[in-house]
């Protein structure tokens, strides 16, 4: 079977990106032909199942920076499909590559999949505080994914916002299996040196985020509440570390005198480090439509707290892997901070506990389900 991915977003320090390239990685030692296209100037990695394609026109996203939007030449990505002659395309996001790739798909006549792996009207009410924004974009995306056969959300949750908010049918839909890297976010890479790499100590319990520091994230929120937490608890030597990329990296000199402090992107063997030698895992997002980086915490033995609100929930098992807190809510998410970093027991059955519990979540197992659903939509297909 031979498939090809489209993707707006693949050179880009985020959970899909790292998706979409371990899927890529496994594909290329199995008997599937898994094709990923994209279109950026960002570096990707030297493979011959990745294909960049020139494009005419690039931008950043309105209100996300870290994300440029792409107008490729149409007829580059014509010629893609007619070199690989996949059985099926898939459209892995909904931006203006993704739309051109969906238009040329249809008009070949290729059956198409997708995967729900942003909540893009939820984002962008969010950052612009308007209702009305919210339904315009549900619209928008009910008319994009329409002609697709079959849909992939990230999470059960979402099945039912695809279902009442974009329509999209649930006998069209399905929750894509979980999965991360099991190798990649392991316990073994801890290394308590790697904050002197940051200039940090080793000798103060690290309080993680990773992901975008944006509006979208509930970054706003994480803010304030370190900085009531810290305010509160002066004697708890706690600090908190932010990895990735976002407009909100400008509060950096602000935030020092609470010890909250931003690396910027990490990679490689390094953010596997940075997982490993931390003590709590943070994602106060209600945006995420599962949480990649929630996963890759507990694979790394993190316990996470996470919001009531959207897909990370679904990963944290209560009381055992962490919290599920209120969102937004400053006094519960700082009686259970104070709670945790001071019960070192707690930490260490949360580590424990997490680790075995996204065991089951192996990228592996995520790939021969995405695989067997393409095999499946195929063969209802003929």
């Amino acid at each position: 079977m031979k498939i090809a991915l489209f993707t707006d977003t693949l050179g880009d320090l985020n959970g899909v990106s790292r998706f979409i390239q371990d899927m890529g990685e496994l594909a290329a030692i199995s008997d599937v032909e898994l094709h990923i296209i994209t279109s950026t100037s960002k570096s990707l990695p030297d493979k011959n199942y990745i294909h960049n394609l020139s494009y005419r026109f690039r931008m950043p996203m309105p209100f996300y920076q870290e994300l440029d939007l792409v107008w490729p030449n149409k007829k580059s990505i014509v010629n893609a499909l007619n070199e690989i002659q996949p059985d099926v395309v898939h459209i892995s996001t909904p931006g203006p590559f993704g739309w051109l790739a969906k238009n040329a798909a249809l008009e070949h006549h290729y059956p198409l999949i997708g995967t729900y792996h942003t909540d893009f009207p939820a984002y962008l009410y969010d950052l612009s505080g308007w209702q009305w924004v919210k339904h315009k974009t549900d619209a928008v995306m009910a008319k994009f994914y329409k002609p697709f056969i079959h849909i992939f959300s990230r999470s059960e949750n979402y099945l039912e916002v695809m279902a009442s908010d974009i329509e999209v049918d649930y006998d069209r839909a399905s929750r894509l299996f979980p999965g991360t890297n099991l190798q990649t976010f392991n316990p073994r890479h801890n290394n308590p040196d790697i904050w002197h790499h940051y200039g940090l100590s080793n000798q103060r319990l690290k309080v993680l985020y990773v992901g975008r520091i944006n509006v979208e994230k509930n970054i706003p929120f994480l803010v304030e509440l370190w900085q009531r937490f810290c305010d509160l608890n002066p004697d708890i030597k706690a600090d908190l570390v932010m990895v990735g990329e976002g407009r909100y990296r400008k509060w950096a000199d602000k935030l020092r005198p609470h010890h909250a402090y931003f690396l910027g992107p990490v990679e490689g063997d390094n953010l596997s480090q940075v997982y490993a030698s931390s003590d709590l895992f943070v994602f106060p997002s209600i945006t995420d439509t599962l949480g990649q980086v929630v996963m890759e915490a507990q694979a790394s033995g993190l316990g996470c707290l996470v919001s009531d609100i959207g897909g990370p929930q679904t990963l944290v098992i209560e009381d055992e892997t962490g919290k599920i807190i209120k969102a937004n809510d400053h006094n519960a998410w700082i009686d259970i901070l104070s709670s945790v970093l001071t019960d070192d027991e707690l930490r260490q059955e949360w580590s424990s506990n997490s680790r075995q519990h996204i065991e089951q979540y192996n990228i592996v197992d995520s790939f021969n389900h995405f695989i067997e659903i393409h095999n499946n939509i195929l063969q209802s297909k003929a």
